[in-house]
């Protein structure tokens, strides 16, 4: 198992935290999504390394984007 933390941009509270995680987990092989709405900060522990591509499907049509 490992541990990525990437920025999530557009987050502004714990709605939106809800949204993000339950988009992410959805993604093959993530098994933990946790966002710091305040800072955007999302650490997700999955199986394999989760891309950036990935995150960006899943967050298609919603406000919040990958910070690079």
């Amino acid at each position: 198992m490992q541990t990525q933390t990437i920025f999530i941009t557009g987050t502004t509270c714990p709605a939106c935290k809800k949204l993000i995680e339950r988009k992410i987990i959805t993604i093959s092989g993530v098994i933990k999504v946790d966002v710091d709405f305040s800072s955007g900060e999302t650490n997700i522990e999955s199986n394999r390394l989760i891309g950036k591509e990935e995150i960006e499907k899943v967050l298609e049509g919603t406000p919040y984007g990958y910070k690079s």
